[in-house]
């Protein structure tokens, strides 16, 4: 179970490093962000699993039907004062049961999720997905890679950042854990990888240089600090 008070975080404090524009952290959300944008296609309404302060939702699929979900109140309170739009919702969840009908959601992310969770809460939360996902719907997961230097700027993070993940990171997941963890759930994958690996740094010297650098792909070794996963329902 859940150990960590995710109510101690400050209110909005990752909405804030996302609009701030300037330095390393603020880029790696920015091109989190805009990878997992460009997985999501052909949806009318997206589900956002985890979505803390609405971030994702506020800022991207500015088209389409929005709506996040998170345990955290104070941060689901903050997202409705600074991120709602008349095409978003936002609900606070105390439990793993999801309040939305049957196939309601064209696509769900689950974005730096699933780290956060035992394998219980993970499978009660995937099938809840599967769930409200429509039959030709998608799911993306992206969560840290352990088998990249993400365990090395993890640490670097526990000393310097004003959020510690040393407790907040339970299930540490790799290319073949994560493959493996997928396919417990009967869910068919589309694409497994991972993304980011130097570009955030680039914004050190420029912002607009880091977002650059990240479109252009250029390591395909799955090296990347996190990994990815888009998935569908298995038909029988």
């Amino acid at each position: 179970m859940r150990d960590f008070d995710y109510n101690t975080i400050s209110e909005g404090y990752y909405d804030e490093v996302f609009k701030r524009k300037k330095g390393i952290q603020s880029a790696w959300h920015h091109i989190k962000f805009d990878f997992v944008e460009k997985k999501i296609k052909n949806s009318n309404k997206h589900l956002d699993i985890g979505c803390g302060a609405g971030t994702f939702l506020g800022n991207y699929l500015r088209n389409i039907k929005r709506v996040g979900v998170d345990i955290a109140k104070k941060q689901i309170d903050y997202a409705i004062k600074y991120n709602k739009d008349d095409k978003t919702s936002f609900f606070e969840y105390n439990n793993n049961f999801l309040p939305f009908k049957d196939k309601e959601f064209d696509s769900i992310s689950f974005i730096e999720l699933i780290e956060h969770l035992n394998f219980q809460d993970t499978k009660l939360l995937i099938n809840e997905a599967k769930r409200c996902l429509k039959d030709d719907g998608h799911i993306i997961v992206t969560t840290p890679n352990y088998l990249s230097f993400w365990p090395i700027l993890e640490i670097l993070l526990n000393k310097v950042s004003k959020v510690n993940y040393e407790h907040q990171h339970i299930s540490k997941y790799n290319y073949f854990s994560l493959k493996k963890c997928i396919l417990k759930f009967d869910l068919e994958i589309i694409e497994i990888g991972t993304f980011i690996t130097f570009s955030p740094f680039l914004a050190f010297f420029s912002f607009k240089m880091s977002k650059l650098f990240s479109k252009l792909n250029l390591f395909k070794l799955n090296l990347g600090f996190l990994l990815y996963a888009k998935i569908k329902k298995k038909h029988f």
